[in-house]
């Protein structure tokens, strides 16, 4: 029979629990006033969103298995910046992540380096365009609402997929998934935003009623 075996977190710590022996496997420390918002496992990879009062996250890798920090960065400078969400997918020992609005990211899962950053098309003054980037089958691509282009996932670089692009309407795209993004979803990076906009309503409304 299988073990009952939890992740839980609370501000400061998670712990990884025997709900049957009724003893803690490994604790591991959060950034001193900081409180899991989303935990998840790819693997080995516990994945661990965590925000203080003021608003400040991160984004923490420890090894599910022993409990230990593989790595950490600040939830701004992986996603871009304000308005733009972590939402990862990974293949084999990497991850890919939009890290901007034209921008997309390559990371290692053991060590937590930055293999590369990639400008998936440069972007032109005057220009809205953004891109989302998504795992077919083992291929990677992006798609804004004018075209889509495969990417080199070795390289991070890319190219306009001419057929794909002419044979599909991508205007009024709203929403998408593909492969390797089971773990934290679309649904986790949504409650982040929807978080973030009622504060940020809360805050202008308040400001606006003084």
């Amino acid at each position: 029979m299988k073990e009952k075996i939890g992740i839980f977190g609370k501000k400061n710590s998670i712990v990884k629990y025997n709900l049957d022996t009724q003893e803690s496997l490994w604790f591991a420390d959060l950034p001193h006033g900081h409180s899991p918002k989303a935990i998840a496992q790819y693997k080995d990879y516990l994945i661990v969103i965590d925000q203080n009062w003021l608003g400040t996250k991160n984004v923490s890798c420890f090894s599910e298995s022993k409990g230990n920090l593989l790595w950490r960065y600040r939830y701004n400078f992986l996603s871009g910046g304000w308005g733009y969400y972590f939402n990862p997918i990974f293949l084999g020992d990497h991850l890919f992540f939009n890290s901007g609005a034209t921008d997309f990211t390559k990371l290692c899962c053991k060590t937590g380096r930055i293999i590369f950053k990639r400008n998936i098309k440069p972007k032109k003054f005057f220009s809205f365009n953004t891109y989302q980037i998504m795992l077919t089958g083992d291929s990677l691509i992006a798609y804004s609402n004018k075209e889509i282009r495969k990417i080199d996932i070795e390289s991070g670089l890319s190219e306009v997929d001419k057929n794909l692009t002419e044979k599909f309407n991508l205007k009024g795209v709203t929403a998408s998934l593909g492969n390797g993004v089971s773990f934290i979803s679309s649904i986790s990076s949504l409650n982040q935003q929807i978080e973030d906009e009622a504060a940020s309503a809360s805050s202008g409304g308040g400001a606006g009623a003084t």
